[in-house]
């Protein structure tokens, strides 16, 4: 009987704590589907990206002007600033204002910020960016895209040049981080490659 008695208040006792967890649980799962709807909810309002005005367009025009002198700009024609690690950091810190992030980080990946750097070592000679004329070709509103032509000017020791290479491309802009921002830049880059690395031609 004392046995049986035992197990009745164990059963019951069992009982009650599983009653308890239920109920707990069925108290906390609105609160959780309450949460869920709080962080969601402002993930589906769409960011509304302002529309490319005249300024914006001027100031595109100014960045990309801006972005090319630096890009093109090479007074050093040594080994030591066309190889090193610290040449191509500084050079990065350079052309990083004028690209979004991303794009940066691609470039940089790419060695297509440092090879100016080598193609003025490889040639022996300094560069400057010349004749430049941009021009926006279309306003998508959340992006703009630049057309560019300019020459690329290589100088001896006495600044004389020796050669150009006319260069045609296009920019894109991208609205990031309150203002517009180079995400891609196309243009005829292969010729500079040549002067530098061996396509096995």
């Amino acid at each position: 009987m004392r046995r049986h008695w035992m197990w009745l208040m164990l059963t019951v006792f069992i009982t009650s704590v599983l009653m308890v967890g239920c109920t707990s649980s069925a108290t906390t799962e609105p609160s959780t589907e309450s949460a869920k709807e709080t962080i969601t909810t402002p993930t589906e309002v769409d960011i509304e990206v302002p529309k490319a005005t005249d300024q914006d367009e001027q100031a595109a025009l100014q960045t990309a002007k801006d972005y090319k002198t630096t890009e093109f700009e090479v007074n050093e024609n040594d080994e030591k600033s066309a190889t090193t690690m610290e040449s191509a950091l500084a050079r990065g810190e350079l052309i990083k204002p004028f690209l979004t992030e991303k794009y940066f980080e691609k470039q940089m990946a790419d060695r297509n910020i440092v090879l100016p750097l080598m193609v003025a070592y490889k040639e022996q000679v300094k560069l400057r960016g010349e004749n430049m004329n941009f021009t926006v070709k279309e306003n998508r509103g959340d992006s703009l895209l630049v057309s560019y032509t300019l020459d690329l000017i290589f100088m001896d020791e006495q600044d004389k040049e020796v050669r150009k290479i006319p260069l045609e491309g296009e920019l894109t802009f991208l609205f990031e981080n309150k203002q517009w921002l180079i995400v891609d830049d196309t243009y005829n880059i292969r010729e500079l490659q040549e002067s530098v690395y061996d396509y096995g031609n």
